[in-house]
């Protein structure tokens, strides 16, 4: 977690800094990613960088906590929901405004892609914050199960489980293969995958 230091900083420059954190995160990795990089384009030094984070891995956590709290922001909520059509019709849209925003901003794309291709030589701590996700999707999970959307044979904390795991790997293969597929054939790919998951949910 960063310092009481740097969140008592203001919103714009604390901006400036996690900013230039995600560009060489996502570029780099968190193993290649250079600190003095960053505090370079961050245009700070790099005792005031010390003074707001202890090390590497405290300010790439903080970066991986910000993009995923907006991740959960742009996802947003399945709204009212009377019927399994209308569940799987409301996980279709969120799907969707995934998509969208991504697409709105190739550069938010990129990044994405490069956080994902890193977790896997992150720090430990890291994945603290991928168990964010586990209350979100087990309250949608349950939401499905409430209009007989998802099965209710298996506990919902492994079928949670289960979700996340199938979809840190698909994040991980997309990422991996973005630049080697045409556009088309990823979509393709991407609505099939998200069809697995389907089908491991429904009764």
């Amino acid at each position: 977690m960063p310092r009481p230091r740097f969140d008592r900083l203001d919103a714009e420059k604390r901006d400036v800094i996690l900013d230039a954190a995600e560009a060489e995160f996502a570029a780099h990795g968190f193993t290649r990613a250079s600190y003095n990089r960053i505090i370079e384009q961050a245009g700070v030094s790099k005792g005031a960088m010390y003074y707001y984070f202890d090390d590497k891995a405290d300010l790439y956590l903080t970066v991986v906590r910000r993009t995923f709290a907006g991740f959960l922001e742009i996802i947003g909520g399945l709204g009212e929901i009377k019927d399994a059509e209308g569940f799987w019709a409301a996980c279709d849209a969120m799907v969707a405004r995934v998509g969208a925003y991504f697409m709105a901003d190739p550069r938010r794309a990129e990044l994405a892609r490069g956080l994902v291709r890193s977790l896997a030589e992150a720090p430990p701590q890291v994945r603290e914050v991928l168990a964010l996700a586990q209350q979100p999707t087990r309250e949608i999970l349950q939401v499905g199960q409430g209009v007989g959307a998802v099965r209710t044979d298996l506990p919902v904390d492994l079928i949670t489980a289960m979700l996340l795991g199938l979809g840190e790997a698909m994040d991980t293969w997309v990422a991996t293969h973005w630049d080697s597929l045409p556009p088309k054939e990823l979509v393709m790919i991407e609505r099939k995958l998200i069809g697995v998951m389907r089908r491991i949910c429904v009764p």
